[in-house]
Order: structure tokens, then C-alpha cells, then sequence
């Protein structure tokens, strides 16, 4: 099917000539284009090829070493005879309901 712009001649035989319409550039569409494009090229280059800066050491100098801290000896009994731990509360709140509480027999009725 042809589509184009239909032009009256103004001459004694009337002729009919047709033009193509000329085919606009979707600006939108292409600049949304190159800016995916960067987008996904600055992510490539920060993600593979720049390395990460360091990061600061946020454990004491004295707990650096695995090995240091698989050494350390934690004394339960002290722990759970001392005050403070008698002193903490247990709060457990656990909601199960009954079967026959759960659901309705037809759930598609309101």
C-alpha cells in the first residue's frame, strides 16, 4: 500500500502526482538509545576494569587474624548467672490458631 501526499496540479489535465512523505527522525527514541548505551558501557567499565578503593579496617588492630578471634573464650556459665541476664524478660508470642478456625467451609461466598 502506498502511502504519500496526493497533489493537485493546477493545469488544464488535472494530474495527480504523488510525493513519498518524508520519514521523521524519532529524536526521543534514538537519544534514549545512546543513553542505555552508556549507561550499560560505564557500568561494564566500573564493573570490570576499575578496581574498588579500599576500605577502611573497622575491627580493632588487636581482632585483625581469624585465628585471634576463634581464640576468644566465652564463659556460659558466667554469662547466664550474671544479673543483667536474669534480668532480661522473655517475650514469645506465638498465635496459632485451631483448624476448625481456619478459613471457611465455601471461601468463595462473602
Amino acid at each position: 500500500m502506498f502511502t504519500g501526499i496526493i497533489k493537485f496540479n493546477n493545469k488544464k489535465n488535472m494530474a495527480i502526482t504523488f510525493e513519498e512523505e518524508k520519514k521523521r527522525i524519532n529524536w526521543p527514541m534514538i537519544i534514549s538509545v545512546i543513553f542505555i548505551l552508556a549507561l550499560i558501557a560505564t557500568s561494564i567499565i566500573y564493573l570490570f576494569f576499575i578496581s574498588p578503593e579500599k576500605t577502611e579496617v573497622l575491627v580493632s588492630p588487636k581482632l585483625q587474624n581469624i585465628s585471634e578471634v576463634s581464640k576468644i573464650a566465652l564463659n556460659f556459665d558466667q554469662l547466664t548467672n550474671s544479673e543483667a541476664f536474669k534480668n532480661l524478660k522473655e517475650i514469645v508470642i506465638f498465635n496459632i490458631p485451631s483448624p476448625e478456625n481456619i478459613g471457611k467451609a465455601n471461601p468463595f461466598l462473602p
